[in-house]
């Protein structure tokens, strides 16, 4: 039986305006007062969560964020972090050298500061890109905490004293239809995620939302079984094939559908709801054989 509820949120529990659909804040209450517990598996740090784990009610029950792809679990009723393995000073220089191979930008996680390592050419773009169309260069991310920090560094070696959470390349979507595999190729050491069409993370090997979710899942005293998780991307995929009903959008990726056992609607027609209210309705059978 079902008693953990994951999601994911840019492409599945928040829709195309970052908001959460009424009604699926609605079927999360519900499965909530039905006694389930949700976890909100992440990218993003804690305070990038928190306009949607507040309004959520999560502080008030034994629920968890599980954050950064998985590296760092909140537990909202211990009020405690639990840390994975991080990137190493030398995984930074690494990644440094495949930036400057492809051109492409890196903007390296370090808590709450994030380091973007882009040429002179590139910051320019972006300054261009921020003037006429209002785009932010710092892509969001000091947005929901006071201080947090964006910091450009000098196009050449950088070894970092922080330890690296993550490592972000950007780029335009066709620059990654083009280099994906040799990318992936030249990182094998990592974990590489395609998390948007302009957008690829770097994660420690290992290092993902499922291994948070096993975590979890064993100190609430379940197992992945018990575990339904919903996801759009690739860092996503191995989330949706170990839990025990995985669920993906209607607008994620090939590879998101082809993991889950359930393909719902989008995340702009409530597809969470959709499956949240099938579950609660005793349908769990059917979900687990794909039929929503």
């Amino acid at each position: 039986m079902i008693k953990i509820l994951a999601f994911d949120l840019d492409g599945t529990l928040l829709n195309s305006n970052k908001q959460i659909d009424p009604r699926t804040k609605e079927a999360i209450g519900k499965a909530m007062k039905a006694g389930m517990h949700v976890v909100i598996a992440s990218g993003r740090d804690k305070n990038g969560c928190r306009f949607v784990y507040e309004p959520l009610g999560l502080e008030k029950g034994e629920n968890f964020l599980a954050l950064v792809n998985g590296q760092i679990i909140y537990d909202f009723a211990k009020k405690e972090y639990d840390l994975d393995d991080v990137l190493l000073p030398e995984d930074g220089l690494k990644i440094q050298e495949i930036c400057r191979k492809y051109g492409v930008e890196g903007i390296f996680c370090c808590g709450y500061d994030f380091y973007s390592y882009v040429s002179t050419m590139g910051r320019m773009k972006k300054a261009v890109k921020n003037t006429l169309f209002g785009k932010p260069v710092d892509y969001g991310l000091k947005a929901g905490a006071e201080n947090r920090n964006f910091i450009n560094l000098p196009y050449k070696e950088n070894t970092f004293t922080q330890d690296i959470n993550k490592v972000c390349l950007v780029h335009a979507p066709k620059f990654f239809e083009k280099n994906l595999e040799n990318l992936k190729n030249d990182l094998h050491d990592y974990d590489v995620l395609l998390v948007g069409p302009g957008w690829l993370e770097i994660m420690p090997k290992g290092v993902s939302k499922a291994s948070a979710l096993d975590k979890i899942a064993r100190r609430l005293g379940y197992t992945m079984n018990e575990v339904m998780a919903f996801g759009d991307a690739e860092n996503d995929l191995v989330m949706l094939e170990k839990a025990g009903i995985g669920v993906a959008m209607g607008n994620a990726m090939e590879a998101a559908k082809e993991a889950a056992d359930v393909v719902t609607k989008t995340n702009d027609e409530n597809g969470i709801g959709v499956v949240i209210d099938s579950l609660l309705d005793g349908n769990e059978d059917l979900l687990r054989e794909g039929i929503i």
